[in-house]
């Protein structure tokens, strides 16, 4: 009965820690690991500016930069679950997430565009995206917090349940530790083409089951929600792949359908002008109303998220079980 214990000790921590993301989001001050993280990286990227950026060893170097902090993150994490039991890996699982923020966030976007203060609408939309903001009109501005709400479904609530159903709070933290190394340093300029590809490839493998989990989720959620759930499942699978990203797609295709709503487009990076594919069908005119309607389907498919991620967790117990008994 090893493995089921197991699976039910991985599932009441999941749900325990789900609900203190619910009840108290990230308070101002609390510790977060991502900002150990973010250190630690700016620390490790300061000894490897004398490199090329453009040379092979810029790449190793890049390689060992990821390797350190993911190995630090499941080590500082394994250590502590073994020192804090429950109570600690519980609230290390709760620091991996984000519904309750991200949602709030999205939702003072909405709030600033309706008072008609598109200035602090762009401000409050920086801590969102990473896209310049500066210039974004009306739509513009609704358009990208309701693409970040998407996207961040997958990053931010149900990669990190995944995770966690599979590993612990060890998987949980080396999922956000390449997470924040992708977000620091996974860019393709001249600056990071070498240094931040290993940690780039390696974002794209650990969200890609998240990713591809997140359009029947957000159908689910739609048909739920009363919104286009058939638009959903036909746009995210029909647009899942109009991105350079081999996941950013996926739920935005999906939300994208759920509200009738276009995504995509043009954009400005860094002061460069990026052209991404549009997706979905409808309206490109997007408001403060369809960010509320994806708050809502953000909500509603991270509660299904995380039913997944306790089924997960039991079906891996119920394996533990079988091959506990095939080798005696």
């Amino acid at each position: 009965m090893e493995g089921v214990e197991s699976a039910m000790h991985t599932a009441t921590t999941l749900a325990a820690a789900y609900l203190l993301d619910s009840l108290l989001g990230d308070p101002p001050g609390y510790p977060h690991p991502v900002r150990l993280m973010g250190a630690f990286i700016r620390f490790l990227e300061g000894r490897m500016r004398g490199l090329d950026p453009g040379s092979e060893a810029a790449r190793l170097a890049g390689c060992t930069l990821a390797a350190a902090v993911i190995g630090a993150s499941w080590f500082g994490a394994w250590l502590l679950v073994s020192l804090g039991g429950r109570a600690a890996e519980t609230s290390m699982i709760y620091a991996c997430l984000a519904r309750r923020d991200l949602g709030e966030s999205a939702l003072r976007v909405a709030e600033a565009v309706e008072r008609g203060d598109l200035e602090e609408a762009r401000g409050l939309l920086v801590c969102l995206v990473g896209r310049d903001t500066h210039a974004l009109d009306r739509a513009g501005i609704c358009r990208a917090a309701v693409e970040s709400t998407a996207e961040n479904l997958v990053d931010a609530v149900l990669a990190p349940l995944l995770w966690a159903a599979w590993g612990g709070a060890p998987a949980a933290l080396a999922f956000k530790a390449v997470s924040t190394l992708d977000s620091m340093v996974g860019y393709r300029d001249e600056v990071y083409r070498k240094l931040g590809w290993c940690s780039a490839r390696l974002d794209d493998l650990a969200v890609f089951p998240a990713a591809r989990a997140s359009i029947p989720l957000v159908a689910a959620a739609a048909a739920l929600c009363g919104f286009d759930g058939k638009g959903a499942l036909f746009i995210g699978m029909r647009d899942r792949l109009r991105h350079p990203s081999p996941n950013s797609a996926h739920a935005q295709a999906a939300f994208a359908g759920a509200l009738g709503i276009r995504l995509g487009g043009a954009n400005l990076y860094r002061g460069r002008r990026r052209e991404l594919p549009e997706i979905g069908k409808g309206t490109g005119d997007v408001g403060p109303n369809e960010v509320r309607e994806a708050v809502r389907l953000l909500n509603t498919s991270s509660h299904l998220g995380l039913l997944l991620a306790l089924a997960a967790a039991w079906l891996r117990g119920r394996n533990r079980v079988r091959r506990g008994w095939w080798n005696k």
